[in-house]
């Protein structure tokens, strides 16, 4: 982290002053292209400046609605970026629909605490035993190969940071934190006829996505 107290820098080390630079393919080193700077309570913390938050929205099945329900959707979405787009100058948003391999580790777990109930038992009934240890080997396989996708929509908030100290990183924070509350309410109440859901991603999930989109074979 940059992040220091004021009285100990000059202003001049305390503005950010990155400048990305060009992606240059096989001669740049993703670390190198990264602007990424770190994680700050659940917060991405670029070297330009911003701090960013990620939402995701469940989805709504539009082939599932009619016409006018469907219009009823768009005009509702476009509700909502009217409303908040114009919130603060100097805060933007990111909408990003992506394709994720499933998760299947809790699904894992508690097959494999299934099974180990099983085999523990005074009188063990080892078909049940091998046939619950056939669909933990079945998604373990599954989930090394990422045969099985989902899709997620996020919707990535950022605001800018006013300059290197703890001071304006922390101010910055509460901002975000008070928008992106407003955001899921303004979400989840504007779609409360389709039971949208909307969550602020935690820094382990954000993490998650991060990796997604470097590699998402995970090999």
């Amino acid at each position: 982290m940059l992040f220091k107290q004021k009285n100990i820098e000059t202003k001049d080390k305390l503005d950010f002053n990155y400048e990305p630079k060009s992606v240059s393919k096989a001669k740049k080193s993703i670390e190198e292209m990264n602007i990424m700077q770190a994680m700050y309570k659940d917060y991405i913390v670029t070297k330009t400046g911003y701090l960013a938050g990620i939402i995701e929205i469940s989805g709504i099945n539009l082939e599932l609605l009619n016409n006018f329900e469907q219009s009823d959707v768009f005009d509702t979405y476009n509700s909502f970026l009217m409303s908040t787009l114009g919130d603060n100058i100097d805060e933007q948003q990111q909408y990003l629909d992506m394709t994720i391999p499933v998760d299947f580790n809790e699904y894992l777990l508690s097959y494999k605490k299934r099974y180990l109930d099983e085999i523990n038992k005074e009188e063990p009934n080892y078909a049940r035993a091998n046939l619950i240890a056939s669909y933990i080997d079945d998604l373990t396989q599954k989930q090394q190969n990422q045969d099985m996708s989902t899709k997620k929509h996020l919707l990535v908030v950022r605001e800018r940071i006013n300059n290197k100290t703890l001071t304006s990183l922390d101010k910055t924070v509460q901002d975000l934190n008070e928008t992106i509350q407003q955001y899921i309410s303004r979400l989840e109440d504007s779609f409360d006829n389709y039971e949208l859901q909307a969550k602020k991603l935690s820094g382990k999930e954000v993490s998650k996505v991060l990796k997604n989109l470097i590699n998402f074979t995970g090999h």
